[in-house]
């Protein structure tokens, strides 16, 4: 007869982090490794896992996640594109600033870097974070940490004691993180835009594949939000009131 693990309610994993990617390319992944071995994140506090889109698209941005949150052992993961790069703010730093999180908000489910702010009530797209574009340029807008209700990809982070996971009816390469969003809200808990600071190379594409999985996402959802509005860096998308 095998013996029973007893599981009390704290995460007491040895590791930290697990930065998880999606990987299509392996020198901006070897890139995106160095800078975070860089600052902080040691084989001692770290694990990094990769989803492996380098030959074909294996995943797509709703089955990565689930697929390495079932592998991971750190007490926060991180889900991150392959084309990001630490600056200045590294282990330490983040660590400080989800601690301040827990303090701000201990219902908070998911962590980011930019996204569209809460509730709001601006005419225009509404968004807030911090992060350093392809060209060098940084954007901060409003005061950080801020209540958000949708994350960009590109960065977000959860607790792995209290996992968000992303739809099984939707697909593709956009809004799984307003999805995350959106599932964290559900079970009761909230998002963050919060001042850890990196660089993002990704341009966006909103081809047909976009304005595909914004038409899937916009009809899911107005069946738990409808009529609301919801500010994302992409735009805002407002939920129908009907199926009509």
């Amino acid at each position: 007869m095998s013996v029973p693990r007893y599981i009390g309610p704290t995460d007491d994993s040895a590791l930290t982090f697990s930065i998880c990617s999606l990987v299509r390319h392996q020198d901006r992944y070897d890139r995106l490794r160095a800078s975070f071995a860089r600052l902080g994140f040691t084989p001692d506090n770290t694990e990094f896992l990769a989803a492996d889109n380098r030959a074909a698209n294996q995943f797509d941005g709703f089955t990565w996640h689930k697929r390495l949150l079932a592998e991971a052992r750190g007490q926060y993961v991180v889900f991150c594109h392959d084309d990001i790069e630490l600056l200045d703010q590294g282990h330490d730093a983040l660590l400080d600033v989800l601690g301040k999180l827990d303090q701000l908000d201990p219902t908070w489910l998911l962590a980011g870097s930019i996204g569209g702010v809460w509730r709001s009530n601006s005419a225009t797209t509404a968004i807030t974070g911090v992060f350093n574009d392809h060209a060098g340029q940084t954007h901060r807008k409003l005061k950080l940490p801020r209540r958000v209700e949708t994350l960009d990809e590109f960065f977000i982070v959860m607790r792995r004691a209290r996992p968000v996971i992303s739809s099984y009816d939707l697909k593709g390469f956009h809004f799984y993180g307003p999805d995350l969003c959106l599932q964290a809200e559900l079970l009761g808990g909230s998002a963050y835009a919060i001042d850890f600071l990196l660089r993002h190379y990704g341009k966006g594409e909103r081809g047909p594949s976009f304005r595909a999985a914004r038409r899937e996402f916009i009809a899911k959802y107005s069946a738990y939000f409808p009529g609301r509005t919801l500010h994302s860096t992409t735009g805002k998308a407002t939920l129908q009131t009907s199926n009509d």
